[in-house]
């Protein structure tokens, strides 16, 4: 598709993120502390490939509820369910429901984008990045422009990506299983040593 010149950008909170000089510095600081690690790394492009899996595995979830994307019921849609199962009432600078899929797709990139951010805490102090990035994750939100609605959303899911399971938000076990699909284990040298091969479900083929 041709985009434009003077077309709003759809991910335009999105790059915010991207732009932001303390997450361009907690990006740095990821890469510093993982230099030497042979197993997967929490680098600018894993983020951006968990963000992007996960809107895959949303717009795959509505489909496979017999809905159109943007004309079906919405209760029964999962962006919907992400933006409204937190108490969103009122969605802003937005119109209608294809309206509410692009916030629920900045939504969820902004949680892609950020779910590592902390790993870098993790190598310094050994506190769970998952915990510290939740914790860091407000200041670039709201540099970014996003609600206060949105950012528990994005917080609770960031919080819940190396955990998931029945009992996280439909975001934190979206992102969860994406951290995972994210990784291409099958091309992995480490593979033999690593504690989480097994469960993996791109041990043995790559699926996105």
């Amino acid at each position: 598709m041709h985009i434009e010149k003077g077309m709003v950008n759809p991910l335009r909170r999105a790059n915010h993120i991207l732009n932001d000089p303390w997450y361009r510095e907690c990006v740095q600081r990821n890469a510093a502390c993982e230099e030497n690690r042979r197993f997967c790394r929490h680098d600018l492009q894993h983020m951006l490939d968990v963000a992007r899996i996960t809107y895959m595995l949303v717009l795959e979830g509505c489909v496979t509820t017999g809905n159109e994307i943007t004309t079906g019921v919405p209760e029964d849609l999962p962006w919907f369910k992400i933006l409204a199962g937190v108490g969103i009432k009122d969605i802003t600078a937005t119109t209608g429901k294809p309206g509410m899929l692009m916030q629920a797709k900045e939504v969820i990139y902004a949680t892609g984008l950020l779910h590592d951010m902390a790993r870098w805490v993790e190598c310094e102090t050994g506190e769970d990045h998952a915990v510290a990035g939740a914790r860091m994750a407000g200041e670039v939100l709201n540099r970014a422009g996003f609600d206060g609605a949105e950012q528990r959303i994005i917080v609770k899911a960031i919080s819940e990506h190396r955990t998931g399971g029945s009992k996280a938000s439909l975001l934190g076990q979206y992102i969860c299983r994406a951290d995972d699909l994210a990784r291409p284990c099958g091309r992995c040298a480490a593979r033999d040593d690593c504690y989480k091969i097994n469960r993996m479900e791109t041990a043995a083929m790559l699926l996105y």
